[in-house]
């Protein structure tokens, strides 16, 4: 058994590929525009799907107030991990905490997704 997919409920898919475009995610639409897929550098696939579309699969669906699940997406360098976050609050997304070095020994920092979900991004300080 393996991970394979995460699916991301979406007000505005648009505006999430843009945001998961940024972290190196390529969508492309599968059937109607109510569902696209992407795939990671790693191979999980995150799976985008409209309001509208969870509403008709599941017409007792609400958005949650909050999440326990935070997406952390690698990267290469810590310097890396600066200019993803860069680039990310340049677009117009929110951040929640800006880049530091953990005492994990990770460059880290969280930013939410058009949707409010946390992402983390990180590098290894030194390898």
């Amino acid at each position: 058994m393996s991970l394979d997919a995460i699916g991301i409920v979406s007000e505005n898919i648009q505006d999430s590929v843009r945001f998961y475009g940024l972290l190196g995610v390529s969508f492309q639409e599968i059937g109607s525009g109510d569902h696209v897929e992407g795939q990671t550098p790693s191979g999980v696939r995150i799976m985008l799907d409209s309001v509208d579309l969870v509403k008709k699969l599941n017409p007792k669906w609400k958005k949650p107030s909050g999440s326990g699940v935070i997406l952390c997406f690698k990267q290469e360098t810590p310097t890396t991990v600066n200019k993803v976050y860069a680039n990310l609050i340049g677009a117009g997304f929110k951040a929640v905490k800006e880049p530091w070095d953990a005492f994990w020994g990770q460059r880290y920092c969280s930013v939410l997704d058009p949707d409010g979900n946390q992402v983390d991004i990180f590098a290894l300080l030194s390898e």
